[in-house]
């Protein structure tokens, strides 16, 4: 491939205006995506395209050397390869070039990371059932969240007809996918939604073969990180964990499940034993451990959260007197059937004794 020398302006005011963050995006979009001038102020500056013209852009490319003979040469290449190919060219000296895109790459790399997954707490969680739109195309967003996930006058915001790229964390995997802004003709529908790609098409048929069952929707560092996390009628039990406690960090197992704040627990445990001589047993069967296992079985007991969380509320936190001191077995049972109450589980154990 022949590389065109650089051009590059003494001007660099609209260089000067933007991030270094923002400028390595702007190079990365016009060498491997062919994006107009305006498309790159809309959508990488967030400039109303039709006041600023693309001159920031181009004020940006210029004063790096990069004109129209550069303009999407790198189409269906990878960064890495784009570097070797400059590395070998004597068209002109292209480190600023190499630096930026080696700067962009790191910055989307590390971005994809599962630790730009970790919910935000700013961030509703949306339940959604599982249909053959999962299949074949996305998933709708209610009106009500348009202005949450896609915000006017924000860096994130996409206007009607346009979309942007994000990433879908789903069944412990990373899925490329776009969050869009239908383009009705009729401007008094608004409808916003997730459109998949194939991979994350196949990976719901895979995880809900029978078309059905729910799933969550939610975001993660910024609002190009979404997070779908699937519901099942019989989910696997997860220890749940001052008096307040926020919650909401994430653990990976089979697939990501949101997991409680351990020091509830403790604290629950502590005033349970103060209430009680010092001893700690189950609440619904009077199971004691220590007196079972010994010095094994000493202090132990499981943490359970009396309000499930399918009734928790945005923003809700879990208090001390909200956890019941329940063996193991206690503990399943009531998770296996969601809409029992201490008393309701412990009129059965009665029973049967």
């Amino acid at each position: 491939m022949n590389i065109s020398a650089l051009e590059p302006s003494v001007r660099k005011r609209e260089y000067d205006s933007c991030s270094e963050r923002m400028r390595d995006s702007v190079v990365y979009h016009y060498l491997f995506e062919g994006r107009s001038h305006r498309w790159l102020d809309e959508y990488v500056i967030s400039e109303d395209p039709d006041v600023s013209r693309g001159y920031i852009a181009m004020g940006i490319l210029h004063h790096l050397g990069l004109v129209n003979d550069h303009k999407g040469i790198f189409i269906g290449l990878e960064i890495m390869e784009s570097i070797t190919l400059f590395e070998e060219s004597t068209a002109s000296d292209f480190k600023e070039i190499k630096m930026a895109l080696l700067r962009y790459y790191r910055d989307q790399h590390v971005n994809d990371r599962y630790e730009s997954f970790v919910l935000s707490i700013d961030s509703p969680k949306i339940i959604k059932r599982v249909g053959n739109s999962q299949f074949t195309d996305g998933v709708r967003i209610e009106k009500r969240y348009h202005s949450i996930l896609n915000p006017p006058g924000s860096k994130y915001f996409v206007k009607r007809g346009a979309a942007r790229k994000i990433k879908v964390l789903f069944n412990n995997k990373i899925f490329d996918a776009e969050y869009r802004y239908e383009g009705q003709k009729n401007k008094e529908i608004e409808l916003q939604s997730i459109r998949f790609r194939r991979e994350l098409k196949n990976e719901f048929q895979k995880v809900f073969p029978d078309v059905r069952g729910e799933f969550s929707i939610e975001y993660g560092g910024d609002l190009n990180h979404f997070v779908f996390t699937p519901i099942f009628a019989d989910k696997e039990y997860v220890d749940e964990g001052e008096n307040d406690f926020a919650e909401g960090q994430i653990a990976y197992r089979n697939h990501k499940i949101r997991e409680r704040n351990p020091k509830v627990v403790e604290k629950a445990k502590a005033r349970f034993k103060q209430n009680h001589d010092g001893s700690i047993y189950c609440e619904v069967c009077g199971f004691d451990f220590s007196k079972v296992y010994g010095e094994l079985g000493e202090g132990y007991i499981e943490g359970h959260h009396v309000i499930p969380v399918s009734e928790l509320k945005e923003g809700d936190k879990t208090k001390v007197e909200d956890i019941a001191m329940l063996c193991a077995n206690c503990h399943r049972m009531i998770h296996r059937n969601s809409g029992l109450s201490l008393e309701e589980l412990s009129d059965m154990v009665e029973l049967t004794v």
